[in-house]
């Protein structure tokens, strides 16, 4: 591809590196019911239809031209032209007063219409490098766009994982809810029965009636929650969610230093920054440019009919060469060079900038993922603890040491235990994803989507094919042009 930046090798290192993703450091299950839609084929929906990245597909697509725009300016330009008129001429009369003549000229009105048509055409041949300096630019904001793209793919891929587990997370907050309400119920049947033989008291019921209602406030509460997480699922896919399954497993970096040096490389915010200096660098070059002579072959034909006098037709042709040599623009190439080399400078630091938080995001993220499996490895041994404990206390109240209060206080350190692993579990799922995304390896063609990928260079190669048109561009050396 021409004019392709040499940054552009970290992308046959991001897809040696991410193919085929498999193996994640946890596994990691939700129970699926019926018919179900696995996180690969909400993925594929959400890449194939999400509006956002047809947007930026379009604006890519976009910036395709400007690579065209910035070559046509080496290129030859012609134009044709004509005109046509009707033309009067009126001659007055000449007297002079000799013998034997009435006047020395008649007076009388003459008619012409005379057509003219012209073509032009320039040809460069010398612009000091501007243009090559332009294409160049051109090129590096196209790479920085399509690293724009990936980064707004691997977002929105990223939204879909994090809401399809939230929605796994909300179904099943929402069974164990309803167990426990089903739970509740029973137990405040077994206390209205106690309380009509004498074995138990109005105090037994009313803590029944209150962890009863209390258990159906929370249910309610979960249910609004699931169907928010449901609402987010059909924004970035297109269609509500069915009957999800456990989401598969990836393959995660073995160490936080491993991960910084994946994201140092193929993070697609990095990727976008070192190619937008790119263009910082082209844009000195093409600022300098200015300095430099330019020359032209120029040429011209044209055609006269129906013009006055004699004879009425004539033809023209012109070849020449036009030489410009700048000398003063009043300050205008010094102030453009200086803004160049000030956004060059610029655009080092933004890349300086952009490596040091995607480095922090690292450490943030992989920190998150530590404390997430130390919370599941906890939360599941106070899920087995308050389990044992519950059935416990109610072999207890049978007996008479536990009374009904006790029974309730064990069931409901059991279900905020249960809600705990479930939470746990999933932000240890989502922390992975997150991670996985900083580094670069969340997009479509790093997990391997089943999916015919898009791709960017294909409009690329439609719009700026070469013609006939390019035929003296090519015979020209590239620092020429």
């Amino acid at each position: 591809m021409p004019g392709q930046p040499q940054k552009s090798r970290v992308l046959s290192f991001r897809q040696g590196l991410f193919s085929g993703l498999a193996g994640f450091i946890l596994t990691l299950s939700f129970p699926a019911i019926g018919a179900s839609e696995t996180l690969e084929e909400a993925l594929i929906s959400a890449y194939q239809n999400h509006a956002g990245l047809q947007a930026e597909r379009a604006r890519l697509r976009e910036l395709d031209e400007t690579y065209v725009q910035a070559r046509a300016q080496g290129r030859m330009t012609s134009s044709i032209g004509g005109t046509a008129s009707i033309n009067a001429s009126r001659t007055p009369a000449l007297d002079i007063p000799l013998p034997g003549f009435d006047s020395f000229i008649d007076s009388g009105t003459t008619f012409s219409t005379p057509i003219a048509a012209e073509a032009r055409f320039i040809q460069p041949i010398y612009q000091g490098g501007r243009v090559s300096a332009l294409k160049s630019q051109a090129m590096a904001g196209i790479y920085a766009a399509r690293e724009g793209l990936r980064a707004q793919e691997t977002q929105i891929l990223t939204d879909v994982a994090t809401t399809y587990i939230d929605i796994l997370r909300d179904e099943e907050a929402a069974r164990i809810r309803r167990s426990n309400v089903q739970v509740l119920l029973r137990q405040k049947e077994a206390a209205d029965s106690r309380f009509e033989v004498g074995a138990g008291t109005r105090t037994d019921m009313a803590q029944a009636d209150a962890r009863l209602a209390g258990a159906k406030v929370g249910l309610a509460q979960a249910e609004a929650e699931l169907q928010v997480s449901r609402a987010n699922f059909k924004r970035l896919t297109g269609h509500m969610p069915e009957a999800l399954t456990s989401p598969p497993s990836f393959q995660l970096p073995a160490s936080e230093k491993e991960a910084i040096e994946l994201a140092l490389a193929n993070n697609p915010q990095i990727l976008a920054a070192l190619y937008s200096e790119e263009a910082g660098e082209a844009g000195i070059k093409a600022a300098k440019a200015a300095y430099k002579p330019t020359i032209a072959l120029t040429g011209s034909l044209q055609a006269i009919r129906g013009q006055a006098g004699f004879p009425d037709r004539a033809e023209t042709a012109m070849v020449g060469a036009q030489i410009s040599v700048p000398l003063t623009t009043g300050g205008m190439n010094r102030s453009r060079i200086r803004a160049a080399e000030s956004a060059r400078t610029r655009l080092m630091f933004e890349t300086r900038d952009t490596q040091a938080a995607i480095e922090a995001a690292i450490m943030q993220s992989w920190a998150g993922l530590q404390a997430a499996k130390s919370a599941l490895d906890a939360s599941e041994v106070q899920v087995a603890a308050a389990k044992l404990a519950f059935e416990g206390v109610e072999l207890e109240r049978e007996v008479g040491r536990r009374t009904a209060l006790d029974v309730l206080n064990a069931e409901q350190e059991l279900l905020e235990a249960q809600l705990t692993v479930l939470n746990s579990r999933s932000e240890v799922a989502k922390a992975g994803y997150r991670l996985l995304a900083i580094t670069g390896g969340f997009d479509a063609y790093s997990l391997s989507l089943p999916t015919e990928y898009y791709q960017p260079e294909d409009n690329f190669d439609d719009v700026s094919t070469d013609d006939y048109l390019g035929i003296v561009e090519e015979i020209l050396p590239d620092n020429w042009r």
